[in-house]
C-alpha cells in the first residue's frame, strides 16, 4: 500500500512537471509540490531541468507567493532543488523565496553560495539572506560555534579585497545585525566614512540592524542629506531604531520631493509608533498627495493597532 501511494505521488509530480514544460501553471499542480519527502524533492530534481527556464523562474516566484497566501504550505524542498538550478535567475530567487527558513542545512548551503557561486548576484542573494541568520545569532538563539562562523563568513566579505563589490555590500548590511561588537563597528565606521557612495549607504542600513543608538546622531543627520538614496537608507534604519527621537527629521524626509524616501520616511515613523507617531502623521495628512495619504492613512491604522491593548486598559 505505501509502495503504491509512493508511486501515485510520483506520478502526480511528473504530470505537473509535464505540465510545467508545457506552460500551465494552475494552482492544482503547484500545490502537489509542497511538503515534498526527501525522496520525492530527489525524484522531482531530475525532471526539474526538463522545464525552460523562464517558466523555472515563475514557478520559484508563484512558489513564493502561494506560501505568503497560505502559510501552510511548505516548498521548502523544491526551492532547495532550485538552489542548484543551472540558471543564475533561478538560483537567485530561490534564495530570496527562502525567507523565512532559518535551518542549519540552509544556512550551510548559503555559505557555499557566498564564497563558491559563479553568479556575483547569486552570492550578494545569499550574503542578504544571511541577515535573519544574524539577528538570531545576535539573540543568542544559535549554537557559539554557529554564530561565530556567521561572524567571519561576514566579516571575510566585507575584508576581502577580491570579494565583488554589490556582494561587499550586502554583507556589509547583514553584518550590522550581528550587534554591538567592536571590529564590526569598526567596518561599518571605515565604509561610512570611505568616501564611497554605495558603502556609505550599506553602511547606513546596517546602523540601524543594529541595535546600539551611539549610531542615531549619524542617521538623523542622513535624513537630511541631499542625496536621496543616503536619505532613503536613513529613513529604513530610523524604522529599524524605533527612536521616537528621530520623528522630527522624518516628518521632514516625508515632505521632501523624492517619492521613495517619502515613502520609507511614513513606514518609519508606523514602525516608530506612539502618540507621537499619530500626530506626525496628522501633520503630514494635511498636505499630502493621494499617493501618499493612501500610504498614510495605512501607517496611521497601524500605528491605531499597536495602540488599542493600551488605550483599553487606560
Amino acid at each position: 500500500m505505501a509502495e503504491s501511494n509512493r508511486n501515485n505521488r510520483q506520478a502526480a509530480l511528473d504530470a505537473a512537471i509535464e505540465s510545467f514544460r508545457e506552460g500551465d501553471l494552475s494552482r492544482a499542480a503547484l500545490l502537489r509540490f509542497s511538503d515534498l519527502s526527501r525522496d520525492e524533492s530527489r525524484h522531482v530534481a531530475v525532471g526539474w531541468t526538463q522545464i525552460p527556464e523562464s517558466t523555472r523562474a515563475d514557478l520559484v516566484k508563484r512558489f513564493d507567493e502561494l506560501s505568503e497566501e497560505q502559510v501552510e504550505l511548505n516548498f521548502g524542498r523544491i526551492l532547495r532543488v532550485a538552489l542548484d538550478d543551472p540558471s543564475a535567475v533561478v538560483r537567485q530567487l530561490a534564495i530570496a523565496a527562502l525567507w523565512e527558513d532559518e535551518s542549519s542545512d540552509l544556512l550551510e548551503r548559503l555559505r557555499t553560495k557566498l564564497t563558491g557561486d559563479a553568479s556575483i548576484d547569486v552570492r550578494a542573494e545569499a550574503a542578504a539572506a544571511f541577515e535573519r541568520f544574524a539577528q538570531q545569532a545576535a539573540i543568542g538563539n544559535l549554537p557559539a560555534a554557529a554564530a561565530n562562523q556567521i561572524r567571519s563568513d561576514l566579516l571575510n566579505a566585507v575584508r576581502d579585497p577580491e570579494t565583488p563589490y554589490i556582494v561587499q555590500r550586502r554583507a556589509l548590511e547583514s553584518l550590522g545585525a550581528l550587534g554591538s561588537d567592536l571590529e564590526i563597528e569598526r567596518q561599518i565606521a571605515e565604509a561610512y566614512d570611505s568616501g564611497d557612495h554605495g558603502l556609505q549607504c550599506s553602511a547606513v542600513f546596517a546602523m540601524g540592524r543594529s541595535p546600539d543608538p551611539a549610531w542615531l546622531p549619524i542617521i538623523l543627520s542622513e535624513l537630511d542629506n541631499d542625496d536621496a538614496e543616503l536619505r532613503f537608507e536613513a529613513a529604513r534604519s530610523a524604522a529599524l531604531l524605533g527612536s521616537p527621537d528621530s520623528l522630527p527629521a522624518l516628518i521632514a524626509a516625508a515632505q521632501g520631493d523624492d517619492a521613495e524616501v517619502r515613502h520609507a520616511a511614513i513606514i518609519a515613523i508606523s514602525k516608530i509608533g506612539g502618540r507621537g507617531a499619530i500626530r506626525a502623521l496628522e501633520r503630514l495628512a494635511q498636505d499630502a498627495g493621494e499617493a501618499d495619504l493612501e500610504l498614510i492613512e495605512m501607517a496611521q491604522e497601524e500605528v491605531n493597532t499597536m495602540l488599542e491593548p493600551f488605550q483599553s486598559t487606560s
